[in-house]
């Protein structure tokens, strides 16, 4: 029996062409809910002849101080269709303009991986080691990517699997 209510949220398509750390999917939690992150997955989206040459690109999970602004907001779905309680955290997609404001730069989890078509990764977080947000800290977390070249008409990808 679950803990907890689980949820993937689903950054979308976020189009990426320069070598400028992007926020790609920001959470907006609130004081009244934690939330703990399970697993993150990212993938890049994107003809071939698109991508740079011997680059590659990093995908980070920073912990954010405020609300995150701007961004088009997403909805969680849930993993129990018996489940109707819908997610307390709000989230943000980097696919329209996205402001985030990290805390001192705190990298909770980080990755590079090749700029290539069809590039992916994903993570399952040791179990009791999850990484926890929200509540009355309203501390939040925001998944950002940096490039090493920029590509052009290359997209990324974010899901996160978080339990509330």
């Amino acid at each position: 029996m679950a803990l907890g209510r689980t949820y993937t949220v689903d950054s979308g398509a976020v189009a990426i062409t320069s070598t400028n750390l992007t926020p790609v999917l920001a959470s907006v939690p609130v004081a009244t809910a934690t939330f703990d992150i399970e697993a993150i997955r990212v993938s890049t989206q994107g003809a071939a002849s698109n991508y740079p040459s011997n680059a590659i690109f990093n995908v980070a999970l920073y912990r954010t101080t405020a609300a995150s602004s701007g961004g088009a907001a997403v909805v969680a779905r849930q993993h129990d269709v018996m489940q109707t309680i819908a997610s307390q955290t709000t989230w943000l997609s980097g696919s329209t303009a996205l402001t985030v404001t990290t805390t001192g730069n705190i990298i909770v989890w980080s990755q590079n991986l090749p700029f290539t078509a069809g590039a992916n990764w994903a993570e399952w977080v040791t179990p009791g080691a999850e990484w926890r947000a929200g509540g009355a800290t309203t501390a939040g977390f925001a998944v950002q990517i940096t490039c090493s070249s920029a590509g052009t008409g290359t997209s990324f990808q974010c899901e996160l699997v978080y339990v509330e």
